[in-house]
C-alpha cells in the first residue's frame, strides 16, 4: 500500500476505524520500515521485490533519462537486471499470483504463476482505459495469456464512465468544477482515475484468489500515496503558510482518512479469502507528511522526499507477536529485507549476493528453530539479460509522461 503513514493510520486504529489493521497487528507485529532515497515508487517497489538497490536492479527513476534530463521511456520489466521475488519463487516450484506491481509490464512468462501487470502504476488510469484498449487487451498485460479473458470484465467495469464512477461518488462524494474549486477538481479527476485502477485490481486479486491461492500472493495499491499527495493541505491546513478555503477543507479534509478506511476494508477482503494460517505482510514504500508548504499552486501538498519510514505489519504462524511497537522504537526492518523475509517464509534459500539478511527478530523462536534460514547461490547469472524499455503501443510513453506531469512528478511552468 503505497505511502501509508503511521500518523494517519494509528489514530484511526485507536478510534476503531481500522479494525482489520488492528486485528492483524494484535496477532503479529506493527512497526516502521526504513525506506531509501530518492523515494521514487518504481525504484522502491523494485527494491522491495528484488532485495537489491537501484544500481543492481537497474530501475533508477520513473523512466530513462533523455537529453537535457528529460524523462524518456518508462522502465519496463524487461529492463530489470535481477530476478524479482516472483521469478525466484516460481523457478523453485512455488505458485505465484502478482497483481499491479510497479515495473511488472510486460507480464513475465513465469512457469508457476499468474501475473497481471502494470505498465506504469501511476499512469495506468490513463492507459488501461484508452478508447479501445480494454476491448482488445493491452498486449502482454497478463500471464498466462488466457488470464486476459478472465480479467477483461473487471477492466471493462473499471472504465472511467463505468459503474465505478457512482461507487466513487458514494464513498468520496463529488465536488464542483467552477471558480475556486477548479484546482481541487483537477486533483479529484486524477484521484478518481487512481481509485478506478486500484478498485479494478482489487477485484481481479479477489477473483484470482477465489480460483486458486498461490504460495506467494502480491497486490499493489497506490491510492494512499495519491490521496496524500493531493489532499494533505485540506487535512492539515495549519501546516501551510497559505490560505485554504474552509469550504474546501470541510469537503476534502477527510479524504485521506477515508482512503485509509477503504484500505482497511480491502485488507479485510483479502484476509477473509485466505486460510487462517496464512502469513500476511502489509507494507508501504515510505511514509508521508505535509510538503510544499508555501506554494498554493503546487500540485502536491503531501510528500516523502526526505525518506520518512513507511508502515510494516506482519502476522501469521511464523511471527513473534509483539503488537504495535512504541513510537520511539518502532522501526522493524528496511525495504532491502522484504525479499529475504519472503523467501524465508516460502522456505526457500536466500541468494548469497542479496545485500540484506533475513530479519530473524520478527519471527518467533519456534519458527526459526523449525525453519532455519537457508543460504543459496546467486540467481543473477541465470537470469535473462536486460533490454531497453518497451512501449505497449504508439504514444503510450507520452501518456506516461503526461500523467507524471499531471500528478506533479514532472514539473511544468506552473509547478516550477
Amino acid at each position: 500500500m503505497d505511502g501509508l503513514e503511521w500518523s494517519v493510520l494509528e489514530p484511526l486504529i485507536d478510534a476503531g476505524r481500522a479494525p482489520n489493521f488492528q486485528k492483524l497487528i494484535e496477532r503479529g507485529v506493527g512497526g516502521s520500515i526504513q525506506t531509501a532515497v530518492p523515494t521514487f515508487s518504481p525504484v522502491l517497489w523494485s527494491t522491495i521485490a528484488t532485495g537489491f538497490g537501484p544500481r543492481e536492479h537497474g530501475i533508477l527513476n520513473f523512466a530513462e533519462m533523455g537529453p537535457g534530463g528529460q524523462l524518456g521511456k518508462p522502465y519496463t520489466s524487461n529492463t530489470r537486471q535481477v530476478p524479482a521475488i516472483w521469478n525466484m519463487a516460481s523457478e523453485q516450484d512455488r505458485r505465484v499470483l502478482s497483481t499491479a506491481w510497479w515495473v511488472s509490464w510486460p507480464a513475465e512468462k513465469i512457469q508457476n504463476g499468474r501475473i497481471v501487470a502494470s505498465y506504469a502504476a501511476q499512469a495506468q488510469g490513463r492507459i488501461l482505459w484508452k478508447s479501445g484498449v480494454w476491448a482488445d487487451g493491452l498486449p502482454d498485460l497478463a500471464h498466462p495469456p488466457s488470464l486476459m479473458e478472465e480479467i477483461l470484465p473487471a477492466l471493462q467495469d473499471g472504465a472511467p464512465e463505468g459503474p465505478l464512477r457512482s461507487e466513487f461518488n458514494g464513498i468520496f462524494g463529488s465536488i464542483p468544477q467552477e471558480g475556486a474549486w477548479d484546482f481541487p477538481w483537477q486533483r479529484d479527476r486524477l484521484f478518481r482515475m487512481a481509485y478506478h485502477g486500484d478498485r479494478t485490481h482489487h477485484r481481479i486479486m479477489l477473483e484470482q484468489l477465489a480460483q486458486e491461492i498461490g504460495d506467494l500472493n502480491m497486490v499493489y495499491y497506490g491510492l494512499p500515496d495519491v490521496a496524500g499527495h493531493y489532499f494533505w493541505r485540506y487535512r492539515e491546513p495549519s501546516a501551510f503558510s497559505y490560505f485554504t478555503p474552509p469550504e474546501q477543507t470541510k469537503r476534502l479534509g477527510n479524504r485521506i482518512d477515508i482512503v485509509y478506511e477503504l484500505m482497511d476494508r480491502w485488507l479485510g477482503d483479502l484476509i477473509d479469502v485466505v486460510p487462517p494460517e496464512t502469513n500476511i505482510m502489509v507494507l508501504s514504500d515510505h511514509g508521508m507528511h505535509a510538503f510544499n508548504l508555501a506554494n498554493p499552486r503546487q500540485i502536491q501538498s503531501g510528500g516523502h522526499e526526505a525518506g520518512p519510514d513507511g508502515v510494516f505489519v506482519l502476522a501469521g504462524p511464523a511471527v513473534q507477536v509483539t503488537g504495535l511497537l512504541p513510537k520511539e522504537s518502532r522501526r522493524v526492518t528496511n525495504i532491502f529485507q522484504v525479499a529475504p523475509a519472503l523467501l524465508h517464509l516460502l522456505e526457500l534459500p536466500v541468494p548469497e549476493d542479496l545485500p540484506a539478511l533475513v530479519p530473524e527478530h520478527i519471527f518467533s523462536p519456534e519458527w526459526i528453530q523449525n525453519h532455519a534460514v537457508q543460504k543459496g547461490p546467486s540467481l543473477r547469472s541465470e537470469f535473462r539479460p536486460a533490454t531497453p524499455p518497451r512501449v505497449p503501443g504508439e504514444g503510450y510513453d507520452q501518456e506516461f509522461i503526461d500523467s507524471m506531469r499531471a500528478i506533479g512528478y514532472v514539473g511544468g511552468d506552473e509547478e516550477e
